[in-house]
């Protein structure tokens, strides 16, 4: 990087602390520290994004002509994908005001050794590395192109975590206890061997559904917690040869119903977290007006069903699963509750099950799959 690259960087980073630090993303003064430290435009030499084509288009500091664009970008609070397979998104940086928050929910830890599962481009790695020691840091992806790549950028900013390629939900490793365990990756549960690599009182900072679940662990197979109020929408974690992605079907062709849901319900985000937690993973898309607004959906479960309310305001089922019923009993849940906010709700782990309740474990509550 030029010296003129490497002075805008400094002012660009100055200005995204300040600014996540005024509208209450990042409010502890060692993790400001961090962030004003650790240089992100490293980590993000080139991200993607969706040209009017529908091709991602890739977004490169080395290219003259985008330099400025991406230097912009990556100091902008905002996610990138900087990693595709088959064309589709498989890695990203996370919006910086989102590590912020999940970084903070760690807490005060009384053994400060920390496992990353999800090492993306190495720049969360970093922030830990910064705030705790590189020796201190174990982060690890199954992806053995993007922990290469992040290796290669933590050294040249001066960081020296122990980068792991494996599968992030099994133990990679022997040593030591680790105090907390945040993954950067969406789950759909919380993998069990994950308590056994934490120390009593133990904290586990993690997407679920599309939420982020805070746990503290209680004994060797169970644990407590709550979701923080944010949203969070991750790349889902990946086993090795698992794209992550969710197949859509074809679409189903029917005469269709009128449904009680219009798409603006659907939309909601209180209402999407308790479908991603009720109803499992599913993967979405919206038909949109020339305007930008949503007038139609779909969703799909990957196992065969597919549920599309169209913008004539019919919608249309197929699949072993009645998608779009499940959705509206879910919804009717939602609407008799007060439409709960994410942080009304928390989770119990036990040897036996993992469920998500609102307002209060007896209260309702789902059963994670196993």
């Amino acid at each position: 990087m030029t010296t003129t690259t490497e002075s805008d960087a400094g002012t660009l980073r100055a200005a995204m602390v300040d600014a996540l630090t005024a509208d209450g993303s990042l409010t502890d003064p060692a993790w400001q520290r961090a962030f004003r430290d650790v240089p992100r435009h490293l980590f993000v030499p080139y991200f993607y994004r969706q040209g009017a084509d529908g091709r991602q288009q890739r977004i490169s500091g080395d290219d003259p002509g985008q330099a400025g664009e991406w230097l912009r970008s990556v100091y902008e609070n905002r996610p990138l994908v900087t990693h595709l397979i088959d064309g589709n998104a498989a890695s990203s940086s996370t919006q910086p005001s989102l590590m912020a928050v999940m970084l903070q929910a760690l807490g005060e830890l009384t053994t400060p050794r920390v496992k990353e599962i999800g090492t993306g481009t190495g720049y969360n790695a970093a922030l830990l590395s910064r705030r705790y020691g590189h020796d201190q840091v174990v982060t690890v992806d199954v992806d053995p192109d993007v922990t290469t790549a992040a290796r290669q950028r933590l050294a040249a900013a001066g960081y020296q975590p122990t980068v792991i390629t494996a599968d992030g939900a099994v133990p990679a490793m022997d040593g030591p206890a680790f105090g907390a365990i945040v993954a950067t990756c969406g789950l759909d549960r919380i993998p069990p061997a994950w308590l056994a690599e934490l120390a009593d009182d133990g904290v586990i900072v993690a997407p679920l559904g599309s939420g982020v679940v805070s746990v503290v662990k209680t004994s060797d197979t169970e644990a407590t917690g709550g979701f923080l109020a944010t949203p969070a929408y991750f790349m889902p974690l990946r086993a090795e040869g698992d794209s992550g992605i969710i197949r859509r079907p074809a679409l189903p062709d029917g005469d269709g119903r009128r449904t009680e849901l219009g798409v603006g319900v659907v939309v909601d985000e209180s209402f999407r977290f308790l479908v991603s937690v009720a109803l499992g993973p599913l993967g979405w898309n919206y038909e949109l007006a020339d305007d930008g607004r949503p007038v139609g959906a779909c969703l799909w479960d990957g196992a065969g069903s597919v549920a599309e309310l169209r913008a004539d305001g019919i919608v249309c089922e197929e699949g072993p699963r009645a998608l779009w019923s499940d959705l509206e009993a879910v919804h009717r849940l939602f609407v008799v509750k007060g439409r709960p906010a994410r942080d009304r709700y928390g989770i119990t782990i036990t040897a036996g099950e993992q469920r998500v309740w609102l307002d209060d474990p007896d209260g309702p509550r789902w059963l994670l799959p196993a």
